[in-house]
């Protein structure tokens, strides 16, 4: 059933009103707004009808309304105004943003700082997926007690490293990063196939003098780290945020809320698919439980026409969607731009 133009006036205060208030909301609340020009008895039976067609609920006889995952569905589709972000918050994002960063880890976590400051909500980035980055060296670094750090340094910026329990001296060591540098540079993980790591294992057989059970072992580094170039990391900031929402009052499911954004698993399963555009999921449309009192907000950033992350807002049904959306937006631009340019900088050199 269509609603009239008065019970979406009606429907939009009231929402307007819950989320500012975070308390249900009456008729007299309503009748103040000077837009309406409705009477309270009014807007009190256009009210009865909303909560009868399931866009309202009353929490308590006694209460007024609130809105339930309907109500909250129509508003962002067909309700809500236009977010405009502010000229000081673009300055500052584009500032923040524009300041050079080489290494893509960094990249990901300032957005996500970025993202929870200007939405005061949790943030959750994925990092981009890497099998496709140019590999740019592999370097070997003796630091003594027979030990060597071993570390792959991808032309996005993106660094592997672990120590690995072998007796190399210096020259050992540099010969053998050159090596293994001169057969990877320039190559993408899914390119590193097995005749390329035998040639590998056939020069330093002949330039080092090591055995090769410490060469097997470097060499397992090298795929190791190779294969979890492809491995999405998440990033969350602000989780805290939630306890200060009157809807996380209750103990078990603030600590419900919190122990579900410590799992790397549900988070990742959580922010899901990428999809095109601002993606928002509202109270039980979210396949976790945990969330059924929340609203997700997502997007993703790309590097040309290729989605390589996501990122995403969760916070309270009675979010400011249309400011999270704006500011996801802006951010998600921010960050296909950087990683544009970073890329194609990997790919001229």
């Amino acid at each position: 059933m269509d609603l009239s133009q008065r019970k979406q006036k009606i429907l939009k205060a009231v929402i307007d009103e819950y989320i500012g208030t975070a308390e249900p909301v009456g008729s007299r609340a309503i009748s103040k707004k000077d837009d309406l020009g409705l009477s309270s008895a009014t807007i009190r039976n256009e009210m009865a009808d909303l909560e009868e067609m399931g866009y309202l609920i009353q929490p308590h006889t006694s209460a007024g309304r609130i809105p339930t995952d309907i109500g909250y569905r129509f508003y962002v589709n067909s309700l809500m105004k236009r977010y405009k972000m502010s000229v000081e918050a673009l300055e500052k994002l584009n500032m923040i943003m524009a300041e050079r960063v080489n290494h893509l880890e960094m990249i990901i976590k300032k957005a996500s700082l970025i993202a929870s400051t200007l939405t005061e909500y949790t943030t959750v980035v994925t990092s981009p997926k890497l099998n496709s980055s140019v590999i740019k060296k592999l370097e070997l670094i003796n630091i003594g007690h027979g030990n060597v750090m071993a570390l792959i340094i991808t032309g996005a910026g993106m660094v592997k490293n672990q120590s690995v329990a072998i007796s190399l001296s210096d020259e050992q060591a540099l010969e053998l990063s050159k090596i293994i540098s001169d057969r990877i540079s320039g190559r993408t993980a899914d390119e590193l196939t097995f005749d390329i790591i035998k040639e590998i294992e056939d020069a330093a057989a002949k330039s080092v003098d090591i055995p090769s059970k410490v060469l097997i072992n470097i060499l397992n580094f090298v795929y190791e780290a190779i294969d979890s170039l492809d491995e999405t990391e998440i990033y969350v900031n602000n989780a805290k945020s939630i306890l200060s929402y009157p809807e996380f009052s209750d103990t078990k499911k603030a600590r419900e809320m919190l122990e579900f954004l410590e799992s790397k698993e549900n988070l990742v399963k959580m922010i899901g698919t990428p999809k095109d555009g601002v993606d928002v999921k509202i109270g039980t449309e979210n396949e976790f439980a945990e969330l059924e009192n929340s609203s997700l907000v997502t997007v993703n950033y790309k590097v040309g026409d290729k989605v390589v992350g996501r990122i995403g807002v969760i916070g309270p049904k009675r979010m400011n969607y249309a400011k999270v959306i704006a500011s996801l937006d802006c951010i998600s631009n921010q960050i296909d731009k950087i990683l544009g340019e970073m890329y194609r900088e990997e790919s001229e050199e």
